[in-house]
């Protein structure tokens, strides 16, 4: 069997598009159009239904999947066998947008100067969203932060751990020790008072929502939001505290814009690099891999470290 038709017929059927396909491949609409009809005469079934405005999977095509990304990773790693094993490629990535802020652009950056062969292409997207699009093969590795290892079929490699802190704005009455406000504060005590959080669907965000809502208190406000960024200023001047891993903050909090603030434990988040069990990791996936393994930083405490 010609494994281009496999090939095609997988990114059909994970990008729901003939058009998107054929961008993706390179290839005119027409030739990903006739590669999936031959595979369906060669198999006697359709593979693809053709919807308007969307293609979905057969039945027929959801037990040809497995099998073929099977067999196109052998494939893979037949021609790798008998070829140069150079790290030399793109690699697709996407991690959380706490970690595409405040971790891999450093991470990219001694990639670029250590191994400039390798392309990096990097996409902001949740946990769930990272390990779906590793599942279609939209991407080759996904981070994930959450308070525990997700529960998943895909490989896992974890890189460690992320403490959560507890930020405020500086006190006022706190200009001998700037990086702390008076506490510690309880659940209860937070509750009394609006709290800034990531967007749902973020495992720590939500957690912390669970935590405050367990209190049976609502004087104060929640608000999601889309961006770190935007609760960190919204923390700095003053309308509420919020819950964010530590490496997101350290800046502000050396600089006394933020503070940390003593409340309730808080789990750690949990940080792993999925990929796909049954696809084949090229040479320049697991220089990637190494590298986000190496350079995960390991601090000695829970606290950013800040002046007194």
């Amino acid at each position: 069997m010609d494994t281009r038709l496999l090939r095609t017929f997988l990114t059909v059927a994970r990008t729901g598009s003939f058009t998107a396909a054929a961008d993706e491949l390179n290839f005119t609409q027409s030739t990903v159009t006739a590669h999936v009809q031959r595979l369906e005469r060669l198999l006697g079934s359709p593979v693809l239904d053709r919807l308007p405005g969307r293609v979905t999977v057969t039945a027929v095509g959801a037990e040809v999947i497995g099998p073929a990304e099977d067999l196109l990773a052998a494939q893979e790693r037949i021609q790798a066998a008998g070829g140069e094993r150079s790290a030399a490629g793109t690699v697709r990535l996407m991690a959380p947008e706490t970690l595409c802020t405040y971790w891999l652009p450093d991470v990219i950056g001694a990639l670029r100067r250590t191994a400039p062969e390798v392309q990096i292409w990097v996409s902001a997207g949740g946990s769930h969203d990272g390990l779906e699009a590793v599942g279609s093969g939209a991407v080759d590795l996904a981070v994930t932060l959450e308070p525990r290892a997700p529960v998943t079929d895909l490989a896992l490699t974890r890189l460690g751990s992320q403490p959560l802190v507890f930020v405020d704005r500086p006190h006022p009455d706190a200009a001998s020790a700037p990086s702390l406000v008076p506490g510690p504060a309880t659940w209860p005590d937070l509750a009394d008072r609006d709290a800034l959080l990531l967007e749902e669907g973020c495992g720590y965000g939500d957690l912390v929502a669970d935590r405050l809502a367990a209190t049976g208190r609502r004087r104060g406000r929640r608000a999601r939001f889309g961006s770190v960024e935007t609760i960190k200023r919204c923390v700095g001047v003053g309308l509420g505290w919020t819950a964010l891993p530590r490496l997101s903050v350290e800046a502000e909090v050396g600089t006394g814009e933020l503070a940390v603030l003593a409340g309730p434990d808080l789990p750690d988040c949990e940080v792993h690099v999925a990929s796909h069990p049954r696809r084949y990791r090229s040479p320049a996936t697991l220089l990637v891999l190494s590298e986000l393994e190496r350079s995960w930083p390991r601090p000695p405490d829970r606290t950013p470290a800040v002046g007194h």
